[in-house]
């Protein structure tokens, strides 16, 4: 869920190939069990959240990784 959502005017997000969203706004969300994550886009169409480890990294939570 998206918390204090601002619209921006012009943005635009590249994704693992060629393809390109518009982004629409930026917010800080909620993930259960966490607190929250800020400085999100909003990507216009998407249907997911798209989180990068490093947005986890630089809100001070620890990643790892692990076979299990």
């Amino acid at each position: 869920m998206f918390f204090n959502l601002k619209p921006i005017k012009e943005g635009k997000f590249s994704f693992g190939g060629m393809d390109k969203g518009k982004v629409t706004g930026i917010a800080k969300i909620s993930i259960p069990s966490l607190d929250f994550i800020d400085n999100v886009f909003y990507v216009e169409g998407l249907k997911y959240n798209l989180l990068s480890i490093s947005q986890f990294y630089d809100s001070g939570y620890i990643v790892s990784f692990n076979k299990d």
